[in-house]
C-alpha cells in the first residue's frame, strides 16, 4: 500500500492538513516454505465459526466499546477556515459520533472557539483524523462511554494560560518528530528553577536521560527523561520551559477559571475543580466523614475568574479542611499545620475517629454570604465556637422557640383530622 501523504501547515489562524489513502486489496499471510513434516507443537487450532461464543460486553461499557470501534470508520471531511466549534460538529454528524470539546480547551487556544481549521480528509479513519486535526494545535481526545471528548495535551494545559501561536508551533513539532541529538541540538530551553550557571550542565544531563529513554517522539522521550528527574516541561514562545513538578503544579493552580456549584456534593465539587488544572486530588482518611452532612452532600460556592488556588481557599474556609500540594495534584487533609504522613492502618483509623469526634463537637450552624461589587458572592459556614456565648444561647432559644411552634402546629392539624 503507497505511503499516506501528510501535509501539515500551521499559520495565525489556520490548520491546513490534507489526508489520502488509496484503496488497496487485503493480503492473508501465505507460508510458502516448503512442507514439513507436522507435530504436535507445530498444529495449529482452528475454531468454527459456528462454534464462537457471543460475549455480551456488560452494559456500562457496551457505550465505550461502540465508540471505539467508532474510531476505526473511514471518514471524509472537506472544511475551509471553519471555526474548530463547528469542524468538530460537522465531523460527529458525519460519523455519528458523539463529540464534545471542552471549554477548558478552548480556554487554551490563542483566539478560542474562533480558531479555524482548514483539511481535506478522504477516507481516512477517524481516530487519524482527530489526531490529524487536533494535535498540531495541541489538543487530544479521550474516549467516554457517551462519546469523545476533545481536551488538552498534558503539555498544553502546562501553559495555564493562552497559548501563543509559536508555542502551538513548537507543540507540533514535538509530537510529530522522532528524537535525536541533532533534533535535541536545535532546541532552546530554559531551566526555571535552576541558576542560570548550571543550564549548560542541566542540558547534558536532560539529553543524557533522553539518549537513554530509547525510541519515540521528542515529546514522548523529553517527557520520560524529565520524569526521571522530577521535572516537567511545557512550550514558552521560542523556547522549553522545564520546570521542578511542585512548580508546575503550582502554575497550574494560578490558572482562572468561572465556576457555579450549587446543591452538588462536596467530592463532585473538588474533583470538577481540580480537573480543571488538570491535576490528581487526593485524600486523607476520614476528611468527609469528618464533615456534617449538610457539608457534603449540598455544597454551593460561585466563583468568577479567581484563580483555583483561590477557589480551593473558598473551599478550605468553608469547611475548615486543608490541602498541601504534591508534586502531581493536591492532597486534602484536616490537618493545617503540617503535610501529613501515610500511618499504618491503626493510626490512621484512631486519626479519623478522633478528627471525627472533635469536629462533630464543633458543628457547622450557619453560613454568611458576603457580596462583592463585581456581582460575586463568597460564603463561609460558620462553627458553633466561632459565634461569642450569649449569641450562641440566643441562637439556641430561637431554635427552641421555632422547634416548639412547629409542635403546636402539628399538634393543631392533627385535633382538626
Amino acid at each position: 500500500m503507497p505511503p499516506k501523504q501528510l501535509i501539515h501547515r500551521l499559520t495565525s489562524s489556520i490548520c491546513f492538513i490534507t489526508l489520502y489513502a488509496i484503496a488497496s486489496p487485503t493480503i492473508l499471510a501465505v507460508d510458502t516454505s516448503p512442507a514439513k513434516q507436522s507435530t504436535d507443537s507445530d498444529k495449529t487450532l482452528v475454531v468454527s465459526q459456528n462454534n464462537i461464543a457471543t460475549v455480551t460486553e456488560p452494559e456500562e461499557d457496551a457505550g465505550e466499546i461502540s465508540i471505539i470501534k467508532a474510531l476505526d470508520q473511514l471518514t471524509d471531511l472537506e472544511v475551509e477556515e471553519m471555526p474548530i466549534r463547528e469542524v468538530v460538529k460537522k465531523l460527529s454528524e458525519s460519523t455519528r459520533v458523539p463529540i464534545e470539546i471542552k471549554q477548558r480547551a478552548l480556554s487554551l487556544l490563542p483566539y478560542g472557539s474562533r480558531t479555524t481549521l482548514s483539511a481535506t480528509v478522504e477516507s481516512q479513519p477517524l481516530r487519524d483524523t482527530l489526531k490529524a486535526l487536533l494535535l498540531p494545535i495541541g489538543l487530544t481526545f479521550e474516549v467516554q462511554k457517551n462519546g469523545l471528548v476533545i481536551q488538552p495535551t498534558k503539555h498544553l494545559a502546562r501553559v495555564v494560560r493562552r497559548a501563543t501561536w509559536e508555542e502551538l508551533e513548537t507543540l507540533a513539532l514535538l509530537y510529530s518528530r522522532p528524537f535525536s541529538e541533532e533534533l535535541f541540538d536545535s532546541l532552546r530551553f530554559q531551566f526555571q528553577d535552576a541558576p542560570a550557571a548550571d543550564l549548560e550542565t542541566n542540558r547534558e544531563t536532560l539529553k543524557r536521560l533522553c539518549g537513554a529513554v530509547g525510541e519515540g517522539t521528542v515529546a514522548e522521550v523529553l517527557e520520560l527523561a524529565c520524569d526521571q528527574y522530577g521535572w516537567a516541561w511545557y512550550p514558552l514562545e521560542e523556547y522549553i520551559s522545564i520546570v521542578t513538578k511542585m512548580r508546575q503544579v503550582e502554575r497550574q493552580l494560578d490558572r482562572r477559571v468561572s465556576l457555579e456549584y450549587e446543591h452538588k456534593t462536596l467530592s463532585e465539587a473538588l474533583l470538577d475543580l481540580i480537573k480543571q488544572a488538570d491535576l490528581l486530588l487526593r485524600m486523607d482518611p476520614g476528611v468527609m466523614a469528618s464533615l456534617p452532612p449538610q457539608t457534603t452532600q449540598h455544597f454551593t460556592l460561585t466563583i468568577e475568574n479567581a484563580t483555583i488556588r483561590q477557589a480551593l481557599e473558598m473551599v478550605a474556609g468553608q469547611t475548615g479542611l486543608g490541602y498541601f500540594v504534591e508534586s502531581d495534584g493536591i492532597r486534602l487533609t484536616t490537618s493545617t499545620f503540617a503535610p501529613p504522613t501515610v500511618p499504618g492502618p491503626t493510626a490512621a483509623d484512631a486519626t479519623a475517629r478522633a478528627t471525627v469526634a472533635a469536629l462533630r463537637s464543633n458543628s457547622i450552624i450557619g453560613s454568611i454570604t458576603v457580596a462583592n461589587d463585581d456581582g460575586s458572592s463568597f460564603s463561609f459556614f460558620i462553627r458553633e465556637d466561632d459565634l461569642p456565648p450569649e449569641v450562641n444561647e440566643m441562637r439556641k432559644s430561637k431554635i427552641r422557640k421555632a422547634v416548639n411552634d412547629i409542635r403546636k402546629t402539628l399538634v393543631d392539624e392533627q385535633q382538626q383530622d
